[in-house]
């Protein structure tokens, strides 16, 4: 018992300095220690405009009874945008996840981790590893996630006849929730868009994606939804006239919107062609 006490009082004089501090990380496996009435902080960084982050958090305790760990997600300002809490004896992992086309929009990424619920101030309750992902979203193809604005909707580029595919298009309803798509339709042209779900994930509760087809002036010309787990493509087809004094394209927009605990990789396929 006696080496067991100072091992563990090296481990308090070892970590306390480390805990306190903030540190640098990057993709991959890390570790912490849930210290009672501690913190520690681990950096994200650099961040890319429409960069996704996950983080899995698993706590692994040491502490027979009593112990809580809390651990947050922030940007640098230190707006909050996921938070979880495990309580001892609980193991099973923990998934937070943002992307940073989503307001704030944050640069980097702060996660901390504060431990509660033990018996003195410094007691190493447990540790818990921390794996990070990061990745580039490919919305419309354009290698980044679609914004969540009008304004800065992203242009799908079928202005010219013929048939588009864009596989790779990603919503969440804790990272990402909206995406918001441009697209020209010439005079005398019309276009066929099918919205397809492909791979769900999630607990899946009270998960659905909405479509809506909106014009210009965001009047909904066609709407509809799919709810988890289904795959029920939703199409619309529209025809642009050929108006004589009239020779601009005219702009419509896709909205994507996901509610629910889940996530959505879906595709869009598109036909343009000259006439009816």
């Amino acid at each position: 018992m006696k080496t067991s006490s100072s091992f563990l009082l090296l481990c308090v004089l070892w970590v306390y300095p480390l805990w306190a501090e903030e540190r640098i990380v990057g993709e991959g496996e890390h570790r912490g220690f849930i210290i009672n009435e501690g913190r520690q902080v681990f950096k994200v960084s650099p961040i890319k405009p429409g960069q996704t982050i996950q983080v899995f958090l698993t706590p692994h305790w040491i502490v027979e009874m009593g112990g809580k760990v809390e651990w947050r997600l922030e940007d640098p300002e230190g707006a909050s945008l996921r938070v979880g809490r495990k309580t001892n004896p609980e193991v099973d992992p923990f998934f937070m996840e943002w992307t940073s086309n989503s307001e704030p929009k944050p640069s980097a990424y702060y996660i901390h981790a504060l431990g509660s619920g033990g018996v003195y101030s410094g007691e190493i309750l447990g540790q818990f590893t921390l794996q990070i992902v990061l990745w580039d979203q490919n919305d419309g193809n354009s290698g980044t996630d679609a914004p969540e604005t009008y304004e800065e909707a992203i242009f799908l580029p079928l202005s010219e006849p013929g048939t588009y595919l864009f596989d790779e298009n990603f919503v969440s309803s804790t990272a990402d929730v909206y995406d918001i798509f441009k697209i020209n339709i010439k005079p005398n042209h019309s276009l066929t868009l099918q919205a397809s779900p492909l791979q769900w994930q999630g607990s899946g509760q009270k998960g659905k994606v909405s479509w809506k087809f909106l014009n210009k002036s965001f009047r909904l010309l066609k709407g509809g939804n799919c709810p988890f787990p289904q795959t029920t493509p939703f199409v619309v087809k529209v025809f642009h006239p050929q108006v004589k004094t009239d020779t601009k394209p005219s702009l419509f927009y896709l909205l994507v919107q996901i509610e629910g605990e889940a996530s959505l990789i879906y595709t869009l396929q598109a036909e343009m062609k000259e006439g009816r």
